[in-house]
């Protein structure tokens, strides 16, 4: 939650402070500038740095609320919601309660945001689609001290995800970073079943896993995991996703990423580059319930991604922006 405190804070500095700023230069330069009116002592002058003076004191008292309320009410109250939030996340990492509650607690949530965005869907639908935001954050685990998979790789899946959300959906992803967590991987966090196992399995020590080392590494985004309403979604890189060997229209496919849609604020995908590029953006569309496709040039495509730009639907469109993960602030 604090990086909302550091949003508002950029807004008025943006939006607020920076154009005072262009108009008392201005302002000041035409003061200086300005033929003194001798006939009144030069009061033209007089007003004009009156005038000039007035709003530098209006500049201090903005510097100050913006202190006083950003940096240390709202970054204050947001500390104190995210250390509660995270004593949520421990229960919740709790295999088997823990595991039943995340999933009662996500579909609750995505439900619930759902019907308050409801309109929003369908003015989507219709084609108006301001600007949206989602936050996205990947995860890495290591074996031995080594990462299973290198930055460069993983960076290769979240620049084409945020390009293609930005093109296609007017959405701005933005990314939080990798955090290469220190929370030991089970095999099941390194391995994931994309089928009703895995459903059943993140109840135990994998989602365990998923869930505190979310907790730990995304610190600052626990209590919007809590109440769902842009909540980060976070790529786990694995180093294998099954069911492998599934036969396909003209071969053999191998499952590479996994998302079981509202059910978890995380997606898993192998991230090699001999991958497509948009396994995450792909990956990210089942999170906000976009099912396969059966167009072969979809991003949705369930018989494996197009090697150009994938296309997407006005439906699809509107579907991914009334998530709870798309939001305006």
């Amino acid at each position: 939650m604090g990086r909302v405190c550091r949003e508002i804070q950029d807004w008025i500095e943006q939006e607020v402070e920076r154009p005072i700023d262009t108009w008392v230069d201005r302002e000041e330069t035409r003061c200086r500038t300005e033929p003194c009116n001798y006939w009144c002592a030069c009061c033209n002058k007089w007003f004009c740095w009156i005038i000039v003076i007035a709003v530098k004191i209006v500049q201090i008292i903005i510097e100050i609320i913006k202190v006083l309320v950003t940096r240390v009410i709202c970054e204050t109250v947001n500390l104190v919601l995210d250390l509660l939030a995270f004593i949520v996340t421990l229960i919740l990492s709790i295999p088997i309660l823990g595991g039943i509650l995340r999933t009662i607690i996500n579909w609750v949530t995505e439900i619930f945001w759902r019907l308050i965005g409801l309109g929003d869907f369908l003015v989507s639908l219709a084609g108006f689609r301001p600007r949206k935001k989602m936050y996205l954050g990947a995860i890495v685990p290591s074996i031995d001290g080594v990462a299973i998979l290198d930055d460069s790789s993983i960076m290769r899946q979240i620049d084409a995800t945020i390009r293609y959300y930005d093109v296609t959906c007017n959405i701005n992803v933005i990314f939080t970073g990798i955090c290469h967590t220190g929370v030991e991987a089970p095999q099941d966090g390194l391995v994931v079943n994309c089928g009703a196992e895995g459903f059943f399995r993140d109840w135990l020590v994998g989602g365990s896993y998923f869930e505190f080392a979310t907790s730990t590494c995304k610190f600052q985004d626990n209590f919007r995991r809590i109440i769902g309403l842009g909540a980060e979604l976070i790529v786990f890189i694995v180093q294998n996703v099954t069911p492998d060997g599934i036969p396909v229209l003209g071969g053999i496919s191998n499952t590479i990423g996994c998302s079981f849609g509202s059910t978890h604020n995380y997606v898993v995908v192998e991230g090699l580059t001999s991958h497509s590029e948009f396994v995450t953006a792909h990956e990210i569309g089942h999170a906000c319930w976009l099912p396969h496709d059966g167009d072969a040039n979809n991003l949705m495509s369930g018989g494996g991604l197009p090697s150009g730009m994938p296309s997407i639907t006005n439906f699809q469109i509107a579907l991914v922006r009334w998530s709870k993960h798309c939001v305006y602030i």
